[in-house]
């Protein structure tokens, strides 16, 4: 026998003896104690009966009427069910904590089951290991065609890359973006999904990837389709930019022609209001060539966005009395429907300086990053609270609604950063290598 057990008997004994003589609470208090120190110490209920039997029989030695060793029985079982109740009390505790694990297990069992997202795991090795049924529901394969299998075949091969850098980045244990990959179905079709992915880890070490999946096909297609009707829209805008442009200026051509015309018969008294006539032709074709170039511009089409956005900044600041400046340069020409969608953009942007802000000065900055384009334009205004403008109906006024399907039909983002009397900054994002897969979400 141990030292501590040794203790632990002698401790009991002396404190039996003592409650049989007193039959006390502070003697009970003491039995409590010893339970606890002897469940502390690792011990368990049949070694407790082993001290209070040893004990019992220490005390009850020289006793030999029958009666006084019933009456030490019963009063010792008070102090033994005393020193067992720590014993009853974590019984108690493992038996809920259990409950409670595997109600909680159940939970997680139930959401899993029945999500709407593909839940996986994968190993170190990049084969599947678990799947919910929802990978069924979303690409018709059953789920014992792939458990055990690598991941890779399911993904489109020009997706591949990325998929195996970003598992691999997973298994050093970095926090990846979300990010998206072309899954093949069991039609032979591909479908777009949206991935987050996480390390799974035991004992610190990295022993797989756990991820989630979402189908956006239809999210795609939505894309597709308004960057559609985006481009159809400034087809049909430059169609009228350019009738505007020519059919009207030749009009007006022909106008001051007949007036030049006409002042030569007529008597030199009514040449005054001819001259009033040609004035107010000149105001009507300075008119016409500004409606012309905010329809569409053909210096976006001919030298790209940076000189169109000069363009439009010199045409604000001389129309108002807001002063605008273009920061920042873009590498090279980018795809028309990115060099439109940030022309309107911040077109829109100085719209709302001019109309809402009360600004003196705003600032229109590029900035390329790898495969980001950001865009920010900025002004000194009176800002405003930008959680109630966005909470207010129909976002009125900011002309948010087209900026929001523009960045959708892209894949890009915005963000508005302001306050009342901070002025108003708004951010634009657009992932470069996105535009390529908005044009056939499906075959490609």
């Amino acid at each position: 026998m141990n030292d501590t057990l040794c203790d632990l008997r002698d401790h009991y004994t002396r404190n039996l003896q003592d409650y049989l003589a007193e039959a006390g609470e502070t003697n009970l208090h003491r039995a409590y104690e010893l339970g606890r120190q002897a469940l502390a110490e690792g011990l368990g209920i049949l070694e407790m009966a082993s001290l209070h039997h040893h004990a019992l029989a220490t005390v009850a030695g020289n006793v030999r009427a029958p009666e006084e060793m019933t009456n030490i029985s019963k009063s010792a079982e008070t102090f033994f069910a005393e020193a067992l109740s720590p014993f009853e009390m974590a019984h108690r505790g493992f038996r809920e904590a259990n409950m409670a694990l595997r109600q909680s297990e159940e939970r997680y069992r139930s959401l899993v089951e029945n999500a709407k997202d593909v839940i996986y795991t994968l190993s170190t090795d990049g084969r599947i290991t678990s799947l919910n049924p929802c990978f069924e529901t979303i690409t018709g394969w059953p789920l014992a065609d792939w458990m055990g299998k690598p991941f890779a075949p399911i993904v489109h091969h020009d997706d591949l890359p990325v998929a195996l850098e970003f598992f691999q980045r997973v298994l050093r244990g970095e926090t990846l973006p979300i990010f998206e990959l072309r899954v093949r179905v069991k039609s032979g079709e591909y479908i777009h999904g949206e991935f987050t992915k996480t390390p799974l880890i035991k004992d610190g070490q990295v022993v797989g990837v756990l991820g989630i999946g979402r189908d956006i096909t239809e999210r795609k297609r939505a894309q597709a389709a308004l960057r559609r009707l985006n481009e159809t829209l400034e087809e049909e805008a430059k169609r009228i930019a350019h009738a505007l442009h020519d059919e009207a200026g030749q009009l007006l051509a022909s106008v001051y022609i007949a007036l030049e015309g006409v002042a030569r018969n007529v008597a030199p008294t009514a040449s005054h209001q001819l001259k009033a006539v040609t004035v107010l032709l000149d105001q009507i074709e300075v008119h016409l060539r500004r409606l012309s170039h905010e329809l569409r511009p053909t210096i976006l089409d001919d030298l790209g966005l940076v000189p169109a956005l000069e363009f439009l900044s010199e045409g604000v600041s001389k129309r108002t009395k807001l002063q605008v400046t273009v920061e920042g340069l873009t590498i090279g020409r980018l795809t028309t429907p990115v060099e439109t969608a940030l022309y309107r953009i911040v077109q829109e942007a100085l719209n709302n300086a001019t109309r809402h802000a009360q600004a003196s000065r705003a600032t229109i900055r590029l900035e390329q990053n790898g495969h980001l384009i950001r865009c920010l334009v900025s002004d000194d205004g009176i800002g405003f609270d930008v959680p109630a403008a966005l909470n207010k109906k129909g976002d009125k006024g900011l002309g948010l609604i087209g900026i929001r399907e523009r960045l959708n039909a892209i894949g890009g983002v915005y963000r508005i950063i302001s306050a009342p009397g901070q002025g108003t900054t708004l951010q634009v994002e657009i992932p470069l290598e996105a535009q390529d897969a908005t044009q056939d979400p499906v075959s490609r």
